[in-house]
């Protein structure tokens, strides 16, 4: 009885660790996933913390995994939905979350480019905001960043012909960002955006520029994109001297000197589907 009582305790902790961290890239493993908590609410809210939802899972399996993982504080979403008329299924579960760290896709959200974060309530409770919309920092269309203070890791998309110059500046004066991170295309040089950023004023060690083509890898890595940029400015700082608001030096010197090591998917992401 004890060797089973100890075997039973183990299974359980176990379980736990698996379901830590979950990534669902189709419908059919969202559903599977459905039927392995759908029995156990519990388990399921105190139980997956991290969740990856890709753009396979359908909108309505979506809203019933946020509602059966109550727990989640870190959340990528990708799914797409098409609820114009009727209500998102998506919206009430993913505001009841206790996130602290978002990585969506404005279109799971938003039906159009009139998009305006602040009125999400959910939006005002994170500290890691990720956007993969191209058009999130495009001139002539607010979406709110400026006006979300309590972020302090922010993640976009950035075109140098496209994006706002003048938006990035207000958002780096009304927030307490200590990292963001520009995502530029595989087509953009590395060098050509950093000195359009300086053209542009924006001399400033939390800024840090990745190439999209690479987000997989960055993203796989321990501690993620987030914890290699956090990285990177500390980097900054510290062995060049640097504070926030002093000029960027040689950016693409400090990319070759600062390399990753070339990791596998951690062992913490417990649940691949």
């Amino acid at each position: 009885m004890d060797l089973y009582c100890e075997a039973d305790g183990v299974f359980i902790r176990v379980q736990r660790i698996v379901y830590h961290s979950v990534i669902l890239h189709s419908d059919a493993a969202a559903r599977c996933f459905i039927a392995s908590l759908e029995h156990r609410p519990q388990f399921a809210a105190s139980a997956v913390r991290t969740l990856h939802m890709g753009v396979a899972v359908r909108s309505n399996n979506a809203a019933k995994i946020l509602n059966l993982c109550k727990g989640i504080t870190d959340l990528t979403l990708r799914v797409v939905c098409h609820h114009i008329l009727t209500k998102n299924p998506v919206i009430e579960p993913l505001e009841a979350l206790p996130l602290t760290s978002l990585s969506v896709d404005l279109s799971v959200i938003f039906h159009d480019q009139r998009s305006y974060l602040p009125n999400l309530q959910i939006v005002h409770h994170i500290t890691h905001l990720h956007l993969t919309n191209a058009w999130a920092c495009w001139e002539g269309i607010p979406i709110g960043l400026p006006r979300l203070t309590q972020l302090t890791h922010l993640s976009v998309p950035w075109n140098t012909s496209r994006s706002d110059i003048n938006l990035l500046h207000e958002i780096m004066k009304s927030t307490n960002l200590k990292v963001v991170v520009l995502w530029r295309s595989e087509y953009e040089k590395h060098d050509a955006l950093v000195e359009c950023l300086r053209r542009g004023g924006l001399k400033d060690c939390r800024i840090v520029c990745f190439c999209s083509a690479q987000y997989l890898y960055y993203y796989s890595i321990h501690g993620g994109f987030w914890g290699y940029a956090e990285n990177l400015v500390k980097w900054r700082e510290e062995v060049e001297g640097m504070s926030v608001g002093s000029p960027l030096q040689c950016s693409t010197l400090l990319n070759k000197m600062y390399q990753p090591i070339r990791l596998r998917v951690p062992s913490t992401w417990g649940c691949l589907l």
